[in-house]
């Protein structure tokens, strides 16, 4: 039985208990990857404030590495495999399930579905996906009490892909960005650690956080590991060697898999993968302060940069093919607001404006900042989701 059937036939399973009492001091996690994300976020602001609720964290894949190092530093958790009668179980117990992606749970009578989702509205999906592809994506609004996110215009963009219904949107913020803020004085620091190198000795530090071309259903693995590799030539090393800078990537698992054993030889190039932060329990937004400049594509993160009030290069060497299979949520002009090199030479252009001038863009990307985030440029968004649909204050 493939994903998607196991998910629907799990979801009319779960419909048929809706008369089972819930447990008002309970709380479901789950996200994809497994503990990560923004149900990370606020699994920790609740666990530390210990409040007596009982924490749990459903799980893809039970034999991960992240299980023995959530259990060490979290014992009084319980971990449980998804899909097994555990599993079902602690759904159908729990008053309050909180999420970061399409979780097959109709809400019963009481019971809040908190969906925190993954991220702002980037690339076209659900039902304005240019392809008319069918996913799990179109079943969001049978499956959310609560949709969480930043402001009425994300709102807006969200009700298209998705067709949730208006009144169900928390306007609350992203709770992985309490990170951004309270992690900014020690982000090089963590990145130091992670890395296992002292990026202090760098004049700059450049992110490079591409998407995986081109969506969860059109997989394109040569396209998102030629897009990194465009990166990895003499050309571009010896711009970053020229300038002292530290270039950091941060691509999908199997892309990184793929072009690791190139960037081992390259001094000024590093590559980051979930596994670090993961076993920190981090999120690459606690991170996110250690950097000068992000360059992306069209990945979601670059509206995470934006709190920094920071310069972002969008580059798209595969632009046409992107808008054809993909597409973008909101004007992609106006809401990537930053240089749109198309090629590498393109690209070292942008960045040495940037870097000799961060200021540059600055009033586009706070105008863009400002439609995005009406709530949310804070490290407050885990307490305000915890007061609001948790505390219910």
């Amino acid at each position: 039985m493939n994903h998607v059937k196991l998910q629907l036939l799990a979801s009319r399973v779960l419909s048929l208990a809706n008369t089972i009492p819930k447990d008002e001091n309970r709380i479901v996690f789950y996200s994809t990857p497994d503990v990560s994300d923004n149900a990370l976020a606020l699994f920790k602001y609740v666990y530390n404030i210990n409040d007596g609720y009982t924490l749990v964290w459903l799980l893809n894949s039970p034999d991960s590495r992240v299980v023995p190092a959530l259990r060490e530093k979290y014992p009084e958790v319980r971990t449980v495999p998804l899909y097994s009668a555990r599993g079902l179980k602690e759904l159908v117990r729990a008053k309050f399930v909180v999420t970061t992606d399409v979780l097959p749970v109709t809400p019963h009578f009481g019971q809040r579905v908190i969906q925190l989702w993954h991220g702002l509205p980037g690339k076209k999906t659900g039902h304005e996906h240019p392809l008319g592809i069918k996913d799990l994506y179109l079943y969001m609004d049978r499956w959310t009490t609560d949709f969480v996110t930043t402001s009425e215009l994300v709102v807006g963009a969200f009700v298209r892909q998705f067709m949730i219904n208006p009144r169900k949107f928390r306007i609350l913020g992203q709770p992985r960005n309490d990170g951004i803020f309270t992690n900014l004085r020690l982000s090089r620091e963590l990145l130091s650690g992670i890395l296992n190198i002292d990026v202090e000795g760098y004049d700059h530090v450049l992110f490079y956080a591409p998407t995986y071309r081109y969506t969860s259903y059109l997989k394109d693995f040569e396209a998102s590991v030629g897009v990194v590799k465009s990166l990895l030539n003499k050309r571009f090393t010896e711009f970053l060697q020229r300038i002292n800078a530290l270039l950091v990537i941060k691509p999908h698992k199997l892309v990184a898999d793929a072009v690791a054993p190139e960037i081992e030889n390259s001094g000024n190039i590093r590559l980051l993968t979930d596994e670090p932060l993961v076993e920190r329990f981090l999120t690459i937004n606690d991170v996110m302060g250690a950097f000068d400049v992000l360059i992306t594509d069209y990945s979601s993160i670059y509206e995470d940069y934006l709190l920094l009030e920071r310069p972002v290069v969008f580059y798209l060497p595969d632009r046409v093919e992107l808008e054809r299979k993909s597409g973008f949520l909101l004007p992609y002009e106006f809401f990537a607001p930053g240089a749109k090199p198309e090629d590498v030479e393109g690209l070292i252009n942008a960045l040495a404006g940037y870097i000799d001038d961060p200021s540059l863009d600055s009033e586009w990307r706070k105008t863009v900042k400002n439609l995005l985030y009406e709530v949310g440029s804070d490290d407050k968004s885990s307490e305000r989701v915890y007061k609001r649909l948790i505390r219910e204050e």
